[in-house]
């Protein structure tokens, strides 16, 4: 997802329900500093969760995923019935957002190069750390295939955990895997894999973002 950007609607609305500066929160969303809770029209505008240390809550960031545009910003009471997030979820934003916050507020690196000015580690030139590589396992004409998708999974796409609930790489998933032309029903597993860190990521398979029309296709 592109850096975040605020349209007038939403900078008014960030004035009027919560303590964080628009620099503040575009620090947390373009830092991976959210969970990704639901996609509307088609996947396009995200509903991202985040947590202000500040206000000591909660609140829902929608932002479009072509332009990186926030268009409003609501305590989570706005969208009672509607759009439901669960204790994890919360949790998992908090964590997220102390940790930015840690980062914000750590003293700056002690350097041995000479230099003429003492650098400074700040959140905007910390490099994210690298995706995660997905690999899709299938049968196929008898055989057991394995199919690596390209590149690695993007910041807005989280880590595995955030795969229970449809999310950006859901839809990153099945593009994938209609360029592969790999059936649905061929497919026996995922497997993610960052580091040493390996393992199963079934949901992505479970969440896949498909109509009928589509699944039929795709069988």
């Amino acid at each position: 997802m592109k850096k975040a950007n605020f349209s007038n609607h939403a900078k008014k609305r960030i004035g009027e329900r919560c303590s964080l500066s628009e620099d503040e929160i575009k620090r947390i969303l373009d830092n991976d500093g959210t969970i990704v809770i639901h996609l509307q029209k088609g996947g396009r505008y995200a509903h991202r969760l985040l947590y202000s240390v500040a206000d000591e809550d909660w609140f829902m960031v929608v932002q479009d995923g072509g332009d990186g545009g926030v268009l409003t910003v609501m305590p989570l009471e706005y969208l009672k019935g509607r759009t439901p997030v669960t204790s994890a979820q919360k949790r998992q934003a908090r964590k997220r957002a102390v940790s930015l916050e840690k980062i914000k507020n750590s003293p700056p690196a002690k350097s041995t190069a000479p230099q003429s000015e003492p650098a400074n580690i700040t959140v905007s030139n910390i490099p994210p750390l690298p995706g995660w590589r997905v690999q899709v396992f299938y049968v196929l004409d008898g055989r057991r295939l394995s199919k690596k998708l390209d590149g690695r999974t993007l910041e807005s796409h989280g880590n595995p955990t955030d795969w229970q609930v449809l999310g950006p790489v859901h839809h990153w998933v099945k593009e994938q895997l209609i360029e592969f032309s790999i059936p649905l029903t061929s497919i026996i597993n995922f497997v993610a894999s960052r580091g040493k860190v390996t393992q199963n990521v079934d949901c992505l398979l479970e969440n896949l973002p498909m109509t009928e029309e589509e699944i039929r296709q795709f069988r």
